[in-house]
């Protein structure tokens, strides 16, 4: 049976409690007096480490539940210099308009001693972006003042003089992500870790000359710079290489181009300079970019790259971890040569824009024998066995037949977490095949032990099924999209979260995605 949810200590029933009477006083708050005798009485009665871990629980929330601007509502309440982390990323994005109602919030509670400050903005028409400069004035004042700051996300939103304002300021700084931030060119990058930025100012990749530039103090602690999706060049990866000295990832790519002929450029200038990266993007790695990576980067275990380059990446032999963009092309006789010579060494496999590259299975567990997690599309031969893939734990499979999904019911006895998308094949099977014959006989046969998670796109399982799941899986907390199960009703359904109410089960059922977070069960 799924474990049971453990009974809440007094603590977090009483954190349950004022969470829900923050959010009902929010609904109806009244003037600017009522708000700040409710801020008073709230900084009287709860200490700085309750108010903080209010506040994580109140970020964490879907944007579907409670957007920004109830968000920061709540954090007027609770907010003040004590506030140590205000992170909005992991419950989606806000719009411009409640952004400037975050930085206002934050302004207001003058929190300046925060460590970790995180916010998305989306852009509902690009005539909202011409707004972001003034938006983002009227919070340089405080930003200036928060000089504890290690971790930031500012996606969409971050400036020239926000980064600027990092570089003098944020002597811990070790994490830096500005995703999407158009205003962020080789300028802002310059700011942030050069004490004279005019002296690489207007520069291109020919003309720069890499000399002994004094370095902001942040130079000295980053480790993370994503710069996706910004007016980067090239040159600001040759900033951050050559003046970053701890720099690990650069978290996703930079579009102006390859950051292998970067290190090109580098690499003269100090023939046995090395760099501490362990992540890299990049995508489209050649022959002799590849050697001389391998020499630069020595501690470089996860790799992003286009499947192109497959011909050349056997040299890297710390690789543990392989993203490949194949882009719905089909690269599979690349990808089993490369494996022949290096699959032993990979942990995790990922395929992007797969679909039309189709792997056998039986193949990539001889050639993988390690792995731990796989994103792909699988096959299988007819008249081949499939051995047992040991370590595995994560898979994300598209497949055409039972008899692939079989196979990998029954040969993974470590497999934590499982997400199948079925494609029907021409004249082939339907989802209709994932049914619960399919998922009894692979439990006969001692499958699925240790399944945490079970998302199928589309089947046709129902409530037999669901009950040998629950009988033969300890560990099950995890069933989704149960509206495209077709092998279920709504008395099933009514069924399923009666029992689980009834067994105090920790068992999530999601009928399309996750943040609807049970309200449609809950009718039922």
């Amino acid at each position: 049976m799924p474990p049971y949810k453990p009974f809440l200590s007094l603590t977090n029933l009483c954190i349950e409690w004022v969470v829900e009477w923050l959010a009902k006083n929010v609904r109806r708050l009244g003037a600017p007096k009522e708000r700040l005798k409710q801020r008073e009485y709230i900084a009287v009665n709860l200490n700085a480490n309750i108010k903080q871990m209010l506040l994580n629980i109140i970020f964490q929330q879907h944007m579907y539940k409670w957007d920004l601007a109830s968000k920061c509502l709540m954090m007027e309440l609770l907010g003040d210099r004590s506030t140590r982390i205000i992170d909005f990323t992991k419950g989606g994005y806000g719009y411009v308009d409640e952004v400037w109602h975050f930085y206002r919030t934050l302004t207001i509670g003058l929190m300046i001693n925060l460590t970790k400050i995180g916010v998305t903005c989306n852009f509902k028409t690009e005539s909202d972006k011409k707004y972001l400069t003034d938006i983002n004035h009227t919070f340089y004042r405080v930003f200036s003042q928060m000089k504890n700051l290690r971790w930031v996300i500012l996606k969409g939103v971050a400036d020239t003089v926000l980064l600027g304002m990092m570089g003098t300021n944020c002597p811990y700084l070790e994490y830096l992500d500005v995703t999407g931030s158009h205003k962020v060119n080789d300028e802002s990058v310059a700011n942030l870790i050069l004490k004279d930025p005019l002296l690489v100012e207007g520069r291109n990749l020919q003309k720069l000359t890499l000399q002994d530039i004094p370095t902001q103090p942040c130079a000295n602690s980053l480790k993370y710079v994503c710069l996706s999706e910004t007016d980067v060049s090239l040159v600001s990866a040759v900033i951050l290489l050559h003046y970053v000295s701890k720099l690990e990832s650069f978290g996703g790519d930079i579009h102006a181009g390859s950051v292998s002929s970067v290190m090109e450029v580098l690499q003269p200038t100090k023939s046995q300079m090395t760099f501490q990266l362990h992540e890299l993007w990049d995508a489209k790695i050649l022959p002799h970019h590849a050697s001389l990576m391998n020499m630069m980067c020595p501690h470089l275990t996860h790799l992003n790259t286009d499947a192109s380059s497959l011909d050349c990446l056997h040299i890297f032999s710390s690789i543990s971890s392989l993203t490949l963009s194949l882009y719905y092309r089909n690269f599979g006789n690349e990808i089993y040569n490369y494996l022949l010579g290096s699959g032993e060494n990979l942990k995790k496999l990922i395929l992007i824009d797969h679909i039309n590259c189709s792997l056998d299975i039986s193949w990539l567990v001889d050639l993988t024998p390690n792995l731990e997690h796989i994103e792909a599309t699988v096959d299988m031969q007819e008249g081949t066995e499939m051995s047992e893939w040991l370590h595995l734990k994560f898979a994300r499979l598209t497949v055409g037949s039972s008899k692939v999904l079989l196979a990998l019911l029954t040969s993974t006895p470590e497999l934590r977490d499982l997400d199948i998308t079925f494609v029907r094949e021409p004249y082939q099977e339907t989802f209709e095949c994932i049914n619960d014959d399919l998922i009894i006989y692979a439990l006969i046969e001692d499958g699925l032990k240790k399944l945490q998670k079970l998302k199928i796109s589309e089947c046709a399982i129902g409530l037999k099924g669901i009950d040998c799941l629950l009988l033969h899986c300890p560990d099950l907390t995890y069933l989704a999209p149960l509206a495209f199960w077709h092998g279920l009703c709504s008395q099933d359904l009514h069924s399923l979260v009666q029992r689980i109410k009834e067994n105090n089960w920790q068992l999530k059922l999601i009928m399309r995605t996750d943040w609807e977070n049970g309200q449609e069960l809950q009718k039922i």
